[in-house]
């Protein structure tokens, strides 16, 4: 927009001027300076006069920094800017002098010498001079006389001269000997201030700012400003007072402070202007001239061109008080006034008010274009821009001078940059790339355009130009114009091209009728003949383009980059400046985005610019690195040129060393193709492997053949790289031709350095001859075949061509993935054809497989299921099948839990570890619980058809669990020491438990008698083999149910009961197992055995509370019945099972009551029961017993008794049954109650009783 006066276009803002601050002897600014402004704004003008000295302490200069950085001038045009200022409006804020000019309202009557001043001196009798405004088109003085609409002096007066608010600056003294004196000196200056403002007929917002000076502050300061305000008439709103001594927070608030109390003022003196030029507008007359037009056909401006004024200053104050709706509505108003029929039709060509007309319409767009981009109506803005330029495009085609001239491009080139511009000064966040945000291509997108407002309607159809895109694309389209503004300059006659002085009238008078020169230079400038260099159109566009490829490389649209960099490339080329071109091109020729997307016709154009720069400047690894690509025949051929590598840097100066080139597949379109493919998915160590080179030239058809020197095939893994070198009578095929040959590979040390690492660089190179000359479209498929030597993956880590010549060197290296669709050529009945092979496979890569194994691992004594606590041996059986002799060695790998894991040894092996190798180990850092043990075992030459047997034991199985077992031999013929063969036979070994068993401690009547406090210490009454165990004694009874889980018989040699611990007495003995049912050893699966052990336990003393606690377990020794007869003798072996039981907690200090039943040996259902009740404690104990009669038996004994027991001390009653049936259960109810605490006792069965819940049960045979 610098075409434009800056007023004109420019963005208002409330004008605040700040007077008397100067500080360090700084004067402030003219404004306006006479480049700005025309002598009618400044003659005659009304001065506002003070002699006042200024405020020049460092108060002053702080203070003045942070009023003028309030201003906004430079800010950018949205609503988001001001949000953050004093008020949420912006000011444009000056500093000026004491004294200062306001322009008049009145312009001066004409002079005398004028040509008006007949009219005016002849009516003057008959009517009084009307004077108006000195730029009003009725003033015979303005540039606007007699029929002009608008000029940008009016926009410079309210943003420059006249302001909204004048801020007065006065020092405050603290002295008080000179406050006195000094205040009445300031109520002075203020009132004839105010008095010249009011004069004026400005309604200025007057304000005063009062800078204490700096000392201590008196008490009647306050006393003293509410004097000052009094004498000048100011209310607190227009008087401000800075402290003394302020901080720079005080500054920064004070300067906050009165912004915000000048933004209602400042709206309120914009909204009165608005009201003026309103009752103006819609008085609908047109005011009278200061003197009529005289001269030719002028005449004084229609009443339409009066409403776009009006119109016009309506849109400037609304904008000045920030209302970017009403200004936007004003602005359309005018701008519709200004096409219609009455003016803009209305106006010739050939006149100076058509350009003042088109500079006005323009204006008008751009001020439109701003309020739409303020309210972020994004698409609105486009729109109209697109409509302004097609209806510029209709007026100068039809009334103009037509838009096929170079004016009218350089128009077309400046709208553009206006839009840029716009833009930019915008700062929309939809096209703001974040700071700080990750430069994805996602997040890059989203600023490449706008998105349309929500007032676009959901479901129209809109055009991607009418969507607004960053100004990259604005200023690209103004290099494209001014281009074509070039050449339209190109073509202009060279008479017009003559300077004012060397022309005829006639030529300068048809030449303006020619040349549209509206914001553009004459032709004589734009393109002149001889002299000046007139218009520098490449600096212009390399000025676009350059600041364009920054847009765009932001974003991250590298297409576009290209495309610009190529133009840039073409620009400089125009200037000679090949080295400046080759640099941008050649940067960007490696990673150029449309070689990847193939847009070949772009990227062809970029590669002969490119080649033709490094032609210039003699580069020839350049020429040959395009020379490579072009040869492609996906480009067109350009007719009568030499496609022929070995010519290409023919014509340059040979240099020394010759030039060598590295081309990569990834970053070129290649004259040849090459892929490598195995003709299986796996392979074996030690046998043939075949593989398949196929290379296709890709040049043109009318393209020199294409002669390598060799071609290298390097691999990932063990396979040993191959090298192909020319044969010395290399021929070509014609064209198309297909052939296949046979290359036998010898070996060869690597006599030079690799040129293209790869990961086998270390490893022999594999060599063979081949014709490796490809004519335009020829394919050659060389069979290969390697012989690998280890095992492991395979695959092709690149594929080199080179090209030795006298002239230079050329390397490709092609290290890409193979395509999906390999072919394998071979020959048929027809001659050459291919087939597809490796579907859904990569058929660069195979996998090399240890050598078949032939020696055989069997264990033939392996069972299905193991049990727990057995030591298991197991036959390892080794059979030699190959066809002559191995080296074997054995490893046995046992996986599984870490906790009392199994251990393994050889049973030949057990005592010495001389030949063996144990590791036990877990993964480092591994805490899953694995546990790794091996074994190894040399067992030396074995002979064809040999067998060796190992026996592997298996100890340390005392856990259920699952283990892995890995046999392994491993060998090597003896023929063949250098491949190595192993076979591996894993086994999956399970051990289970072979029993479980439940358990259940009855009680049983001790049959020692207990000590009583008369024969305590009787030595009758002392164990003398336990002389600490003193206390009571009892009898339990520990019945055991054992369950077989086996999957065979097994024999049960013992079953005992072992104390693994004691707590509060006394194991005294533990009785043989007492067999419930059959004596038999033999247990089957699920077959339950029955076991009864007595236990007898003391206290340890008599006055001993605390509970016995019994911690047992039951250890069961068993062998297995069908134990085979193992094939390497071994010691036999008696597993025994610990079966954990659980503990038992006997309260022995509490009392009981123990039932015994006894069968009379004469009398047939007669029964003796006898219950004894124990009283362990040592309290006195009493009991209410009573016998419940029943209908199932007879009893004698008493049927109510009280029984006394002493502490430590037992009795027995009994009772004589009679069942009153036979083999049935009785169930007689003695109810014991303790009297003193009311409790009932529960009555315990004994041996050949039961019990349920109401009570024991007894059988009567």
């Amino acid at each position: 927009m610098d075409a434009y006066p800056l007023d004109y276009v420019d963005h208002n803002l409330p004008l605040v001027l700040l007077s008397g601050l100067e500080p360090n002897g700084q004067r402030a600014q003219d404004l306006p300076s006479s480049d700005t402004t025309s002598s009618a704004l400044k003659d005659h003008g009304i001065q506002i006069f003070s002699d006042f000295p200024p405020l020049v302490d460092v108060t002053a200069e702080k203070l003045l920094a942070e009023l003028l950085a309030e201003d906004a001038s430079d800010a950018p045009w949205n609503a988001r800017t001001y949000g953050g200022k004093a008020g949420g409006v912006g000011f444009r804020v000056k500093q000026v002098g004491r004294t200062f000019t306001l322009p008049p309202h009145k312009a001066k009557p004409p002079a005398p010498s004028s040509p008006f001043s007949g009219v005016v001196d002849s009516d003057a009798a008959a009517s009084p001079l009307i004077l108006h405004s000195p730029i009003s088109p009725l003033t015979p003085s303005s540039p606007t006389y007699p029929d002009g609409i608008m000029t940008p002096l009016w926009v410079t007066k309210y943003q420059r001269l006249v302001p909204a608010a004048f801020v007065n600056f006065f020092p405050l003294t603290l002295d008080s000997k000179m406050a006195s004196l000094r205040d009445n000196q300031l109520k002075i200056e203020i009132n004839t201030l105010r008095k010249d403002w009011a004069v004026s007929g400005y309604k200025t917002r007057f304000v005063v700012a009062l800078i204490c000076e700096d000392g201590p502050v008196p008490g009647d300061v306050s006393d003293r400003i509410s004097s000052i305000r009094r004498a000048t008439n100011l209310d607190l709103k227009h008087v401000f007072v800075l402290p003394p001594n302020p901080s720079s927070t005080d500054i920064r608030d004070f300067a906050r402070s009165l912004f915000s109390s000048l933004r209602g003022p400042c709206v309120e003196y914009y909204r009165d202007l608005s009201k003026h030029a309103r009752r103006k507008r819609n008085r609908g007359t047109i005011p009278p001239p200061t003197a009529p037009p005289t001269t030719g056909t002028s005449q004084t401006l229609a009443i339409q061109g009066w409403n776009i004024r009006y119109e016009f200053k309506l849109g400037v104050f609304a904008e000045l008080r920030q209302e970017m709706d009403a200004a936007c509505r004003s602005y359309e108003t005018a701008y519709d006034l200004l096409f219609g029929e009455e003016v803009f039709e209305t106006i010739a060509g050939w006149s100076s008010r058509f350009d003042d007309a088109r500079m006005l319409a323009d204006v008008l767009a751009i001020r439109i274009i701003r309020c739409l981009l303020w309210t972020e109506q994004t698409t609105s803005a486009v729109r109209r821009w697109l409509m302004h330029k097609k209806r510029i495009n209709d007026i100068v085609d039809r009334r103009g001078k037509g838009t096929s001239n170079y004016g009218w491009e350089a128009w077309e080139a400046r709208w553009s940059l206006v839009m840029a511009d716009l833009i930019r000064r915008a700062s929309l966040p939809t096209l703001t790339i974040p700071d700080g945000a990750e430069e994805s291509s996602r997040t890059l997108s989203r600023t490449i355009f706008a998105p349309p407002e929500k007032a676009v309607t959901a479901g129209e159809r809109l055009s991607p130009w009418e969507l607004l895109h960053h100004e990259g694309y604005w200023l690209s389209r103004a290099a494209r114009h001014t281009s074509q503004r070039r050449l339209l300059a190109e073509r202009i006659p060279d008479e017009d091209r003559s300077a004012p002085s060397q022309a005829s009238s006639g030529q300068s008078k048809v030449r303006s009728h020619i040349y549209d020169t509206y914001l553009a230079p004459e032709p004589y400038d734009e393109y002149p003949l001889s002299g000046n260099m007139g218009t520098n159109h490449s600096t212009l566009i390399l000025s676009y383009l350059r600041a364009s490829s920054n847009q765009f490389a932001e974003r991250g649209q590298w297409r576009m980059l290209e495309r610009q960099k190529l133009d840039m490339a073409r620009e400089h080329m125009r200037l000679r400046e090949w080295q400046i071109a080759l640099d941008i091109l050649r940067s960007t020729w490696v990673v150029l985005t449309w070689r990847r997307d193939g847009w070949w016709q772009l990227m062809e154009e970029f590669g002969w610019v490119l080649r033709e720069c490094a032609r210039q400047v003699q580069d020839p690894e350049t020429i040959l690195k395009v020379d490579w690509e072009l040869m492609n025949s996906r480009f067109t051929p350009r007719p009568g040129w030499a496609y022929d590598l070995r010519k290409s840097i023919a014509d340059l100066p040979a240099v020394k060393p010759k030039p060598s080139i590295l081309l990569k597949e990834k970053e070129v379109i290649s004259c040849l193709s090459a892929s490598f493919v195995f003709e299986k998915t796996e392979g074996n160590v030690g046998e043939p492997l075949k593989s398949q080179l196929v290379i296709k030239s890709c040049a043109h058809r009318v393209a020199a053949p294409i002669f390598l020197t060799e071609v290298k095939v390097a691999f990932e893994g063990s396979l040993r790289p191959i090298r192909l070198q020319t044969s010395p009578g290399a021929v070509t095929a014609p064209y198309c031709q297909t052939e296949i040959s046979h290359i036998t590979l010898t070996d060869s040390s690597l006599s030079e350095s690799d040129t293209i690492p790869s990961p086998t660089n270390s490893l022999s190179l594999m060599t063979g001859i081949a014709d490796l000359a490809f004519a335009p479209g020829q394919t050659k498929a060389f069979n290969l075949t390697s012989i690998p030597r280890e095992a492991g993956e395979i695959k092709v880590a690149a594929i080199t061509l080179m090209i030795e010549d006298e002239a230079f060197d050329i390397t490709y290296v092609i290290t890409g993935r193979p395509s999906q669709s390999s072919v394998w050529w071979s020959l048929g009945k027809k001659g050459v054809m291919s087939r597809r092979i490796g579907k859904d496979r990569d058929t660069s890569a195979c996998r090399i497989l240890p050598k078949p194994p032939k020696v055989l691992i069997t264990t033939p004594t392996l069972r299905s299921h193991y049990y727990t606590d057995e030591h298991m041996v197991l036959d390892i059986q080794i059979d030699n099948a190959e066809d002559e002799a191995a080296e074997i060695s054995v490893e046995a790998r046992l996986l599984g839990q870490p906790e009392t894991a199994a251990h393994i040894c050889w049973v030949d092996d057990a005592q010495s570890n001389d030949q063996s190798r144990d590791t036990s180990h877990g993964p480092p850092g591994d805490d899953t619980g694995f546990f790794d043990q091996q074994r190894r075992r040399n067992i030396g030459t074995l002979n064809p058809a040999g067998q060796k047997i190992l026996s592997l034991k298996f100890t340390n199985t005392s856990m259920a669990l699952d283990y892995e077992l890995e046999i392994s031999a491993f060998y090597h013929l003896v023929s063949d020491a250098e491949t190595p063969i192993f076979k591996t036979v894993t086994l999956d070994i399970s051990f289970i438990r072979p029993f479980e068993a439940s358990y259940e401690l009855m009680p049983r009547v001790h049959p020692a008698a207990w000590p009583d406090f008369f024969h305590h210490d009787e030595p009758g009454f002392t164990d003398e083999s336990e002389p600490n165990a003193r206390g009571l004694q009892q009898r339990w009874c520990l019945n055991c149910k054992i369950i077989s889980f086996a999957h065979g018989p097994l024999t049960i040699e013992e079953v005992a009961v072992v104390v693994a611990g004691v707590t509060g007495g006394l194991v005294r003995h533990i009785g043989h197992e007492i067999h419930k049912d059959s004596e038999t050893l033999e247990i089957l699966p699920e077959q339950v055995r029955e076991s009864e052990f007595i236990l007898e336990l003391q206290r340890l003393t008599l006055d001993d509370r605390q509970t016995t606690t019994l911690n047992l377990s039951l250890d069961i020794r068993w062998r297995r019945q069908d134990t085979p007869e193992m094939l390497v003798t071994s010691q036999p072996f008696t597993p025994t099972t610990m079966l954990p039981i659980p503990h038992f907690s006997i309260p022995m200090g509490e009392p009981r009551i123990l039932a015994m039943a006894t069968a009379s040996s004469a009398i047939p259902h007669f029964i003796h029961l006898d219950y004894t009740l124990e009283n362990p404690s040592m309290h006195f104990l009493t009991f209410n017993i009573t016998m419940e009669a029943s209908d199932q038996f007879a009893f004698s004994g008493p049927k109510n008794i009280a029984v006394q027991l002493v502490p430590l001390s037992r009795h027995t009653i009994r009772y004589n049954l009679l069942a009153t049936g036979k083999e049935k259960w009785i169930q007689p109810q003695l109810v014991v109650v303790d009297s003193y605490y009311n409790k009932t006792l529960r009555v315990l069965p004994t041996e050949g009783m039961k019990a349920d819940k109401k009570g024991i049960l007894i059988y009567a045979a």
